[in-house]
């Protein structure tokens, strides 16, 4: 039994505010495959191999793979495939996040990015400091700004 009362027991347990940083950081990522994808695909179709004609000189080939030459366009075709694929995930991600990224007040996009989005380096109580002084409140004031935020961002992008 998977579902209670019309809801998906598994959400029960997912942490949906991890999972909400985590699909906020993934964004840069996805919008470069979105932009570079294209490129990506002609600059592979280009470099395509052949198939090459065996040379018959009448010496054995040691080590000769008759097959090489098709193993080679097999894992060319494999790369297009797997580029492919990245890029509808990321459509996939896109068609996602930005609705609900969109539903968000300036001020809560704001607050989601100087907390989550600065990079790694950039220390957590920083970034409260800025809300602080963003929007003259206590350290208190800024944390629950953050987390409303947050759960905001969450609620759209998961449900309750």
């Amino acid at each position: 039994m998977t579902a209670v009362l019309g809801t998906d027991i598994t959400w029960k347990y997912v942490d949906r505010s991890a999972a909400a940083i985590n699909a906020m950081r993934d964004f840069s990522t996805m919008q470069t495959i979105i932009d570079t994808t294209d490129d990506d695909l002609k600059a592979i179709a280009e470099d395509i191999p052949t198939v090459s004609s065996p040379k018959l000189d009448g010496m054995p080939g040691g080590g000769f793979n008759p097959h090489g030459s098709e193993d080679r366009i097999m894992a060319h075709l494999e790369r297009i495939d797997n580029r492919q694929r990245r890029y509808l995930q990321a459509k996939d991600y896109m068609d996602w996040f930005l609705p609900a990224w969109a539903a968000l007040t300036d001020d809560e996009r704001w607050v989601l990015e100087t907390c989550f989005l600065q990079g790694e380096d950039v220390p957590a109580g920083l970034a409260i400091d800025q809300i602080c002084a963003q929007y003259s409140v206590e350290k208190s004031a800024a944390y629950n700004r953050k987390n409303k935020a947050l759960n905001h961002l969450s609620v759209l992008l998961y449900g309750r």
